[in-house]
């Protein structure tokens, strides 16, 4: 059976954890069965440095959703999308992309979104540094 796991979460959550932990629990971790696809791959630089660019945020999730379409085109039998996906928008051409391609789709939530220790849990864990008061926020915006 081919699967997609569309993972939603604040930065500091765990997805990626999550993602790793779900390729391992699935196909033994057997790399040639699936593939992470995360749009923070994009911002590592040649030193394997993370270094976000806002301004190449649009370019990068282009590319991320053109490699998970090439993994399913591949018939990879696990592909997951490793992102915040806060708003449905974002992540719905995924969702459409996995189904035209016979695949099973699930969305998982992970962590605690509306919860403020959680969040500012996430704000020291996240491997981007990135601020309590942007973390709130996404939290605000989330949709279910």
């Amino acid at each position: 059976m081919k699967q997609v796991f569309i993972l939603r979460g604040l930065p500091g959550c765990g997805k990626s954890y999550y993602a790793q932990s779900l390729a391992d629990e699935m196909v033994a971790g057997d790399q040639s069965q699936y593939l992470i696809c995360s749009t923070d791959d994009y911002f590592y630089n040649e030193q394997g440095d993370y270094q976000f660019d806002k301004f190449k945020l649009s370019q990068y999730h282009n590319l991320n959703l053109a490699r998970f379409i090439n993994a399913l085109a591949q018939d990879i039998p696990l592909v997951i999308v490793d992102n915040t996906n806060i708003k449905k928008w974002e992540f719905i051409a995924y969702s459409q992309a996995a189904i035209a391609l016979g695949y099973q789709v699930k969305e998982v939530i992970v962590g605690e979104v509306k919860d403020k220790s959680m969040q500012h849990l996430y704000a020291k864990r996240n491997s981007h540094n990135i601020p309590l008061k942007m973390i709130s926020k996404m939290a605000y915006m989330f949709e279910w």
